[in-house]
């Protein structure tokens, strides 16, 4: 069994939970079975299929996630989604991300911290404390694009994006007085910029230039 068709059958799972469903296994089996029906020669391949099936079941209404629920709730991002959290400290998020971090200390971290985990490896959503719903996590297909990740994110946890915080860390930015940090800010930057902000974690320096106007017009579309 691939290990992407694993994911999306964690994906079904989590779905049937959510209503309540009792036959668990069945469900999800079905809805394989539905897939693998559209899965024709000249058609959909296995996997757009199952992607299309849950999109659109996840969209209907008994399915879809409670937004005050989870709104405050952080995430966590394996160690292949360093782009992702990223984007979502952006979007006002708290994302923490680790290069390199083990599953186990993925979990652990994630249950301390009460973040959902949003990962591309399926085999994370086999582990016994994400099958039980101990710790929380959403498998991302590896295939797709950070953009689309993000979209994907936002739209299964009815996320609406708010004041930025550092991409660096994602630590909540403050703003400052430009002339007590006059010393840290390029010369032609001081002159035609007011708005600086400081990072309350790493006392990274940010400011509004061509690079936020970029990220924030992606963000805009998205």
């Amino acid at each position: 069994m691939s290990r992407i068709r694993k994911g999306y059958e964690a994906r079904f799972r989590a779905l049937l939970e959510r209503v309540g469903a009792r036959r668990l296994e069945q469900g999800v089996a079905w809805f394989i079975a539905q897939a693998q029906k559209r899965s024709v020669p000249g058609g959909p391949g296995l996997n757009e299929a199952l992607d299309e099936i849950y999109n659109r079941v996840a969209l209907k209404r008994p399915f879809r996630r409670l937004k005050t629920s989870e709104a405050n709730m952080p995430f966590f991002c394996d160690a292949g989604l360093g782009g992702l959290a990223r984007w979502l400290r952006a979007a006002g998020c708290e994302a923490h991300w680790q290069p390199g971090i083990a599953d186990d200390e993925l979990l652990r971290l994630a249950r301390a911290d009460k973040a959902i985990i949003l990962t591309t490896d399926s085999g994370v959503m086999e582990r016994r404390l994400v099958r039980k719903g101990t710790i929380n996590a959403f498998w991302l297909p590896p295939t797709l694009k950070i953009r689309e990740q993000l979209l994907l994110v936002f739209r299964e946890f009815n996320l609406v994006p708010s004041e930025p915080r550092c991409m660096n860390c994602g630590g909540e930015l403050s703003r400052v007085d430009k002339k007590t940090l006059k010393d840290r800010i390029p010369p032609k930057t001081y002159r035609w910029l007011d708005e600086f902000f400081l990072c309350s974690r790493c006392g990274k320096l940010l400011w509004r230039g061509t690079h936020w106007e970029n990220v924030s017009r992606t963000l805009g579309q998205l």
